[in-house]
């Protein structure tokens, strides 16, 4: 069932934006300018072939980047919810309504609760059981649920490998792990009849075929990435 589901899925990648009114930099003036570039700036970098237009972002703007950050410590199923449908299917859904449909006066929401919350939005979902390999063989995005720090959490599972799993976290941003260490977060269910089927996932339809999805929001091939490497990436034209 599951890989029929994956197949019904479409895949996905990072995207990042642009800022507003941003100030522009030609590449000549790099001697000139390392103290002056900073986020939100724009740099054009001519070779005899092309121009090359880069836009220059912070690291909490890549860190958060498509996530809908989650306002309360009890919802990350909302805003998890909200990050996957406006990422993947093109919505524009806050926390707050996906929190009023779920309903919940204890504020401890599960994937039932967040099922039934979806058919509002033009939605079905179904949870199920999972090995780390099923997990690599989708094509889309899904709802993971984990243990952080021994409190249930919610997440977005964004992008997998053999190796690498990217999570885009409704508390901690765009987020890489190892399989090791997203396992620790993930093996969830105690005994299984199916010693593989140790974690839990929610997949995500919607109810209508004219709902389109975005082909790069799902990555298939991971990086790891720490904030050091990737500040080091960024700017290492400037230095």
């Amino acid at each position: 069932m599951l890989s029929a589901l994956s197949n019904a899925l479409a895949g996905i990648v990072f995207v990042s934006s642009i800022a507003s009114s941003p100030r522009v930099f030609s590449s000549d003036l790099l001697t000139h300018s390392k103290n002056q570039i900073s986020p939100g700036d724009i740099l054009f970098l001519n070779t005899h072939t092309a121009q090359i237009r880069i836009s220059i972002q912070s690291w909490k703007s890549l860190r958060d980047s498509q996530i809908i950050k989650q306002d309360f410590d009890y919802s990350c199923s909302a805003a998890s919810l909200a990050t996957l449908l406006n990422g993947f299917y093109g919505q524009s859904l806050d926390e707050e309504s996906l929190l009023k449909a779920m309903d919940r006066a204890d504020m401890r929401a599960s994937f039932d609760d967040m099922q039934k919350a979806l058919t509002e939005f033009g939605f079905k979902a179904q949870g199920f059981a999972a090995s780390y390999e099923q997990l690599t063989k989708l094509k889309a995005p899904v709802v993971v649920y984990l243990k952080h720090r021994k409190d249930d959490h919610f997440s977005v599972l964004r992008g997998i490998n053999k190796h690498t799993v990217w999570l885009a976290d409704p508390s901690l941003g765009n987020k890489t792990y190892s399989k090791a260490q997203f396992l620790e977060m993930w093996q969830t269910r105690s005994n299984p009849a199916d010693a593989d089927l140790s974690g839990k996932i929610l997949a995500i339809l919607p109810i209508s075929s004219e709902i389109s999805t975005d082909a790069d929001y799902f990555s298939k091939n991971p990086l790891r990435q720490t904030s050091s490497t990737i500040e080091q990436l960024k700017f290492r034209l400037f230095h």
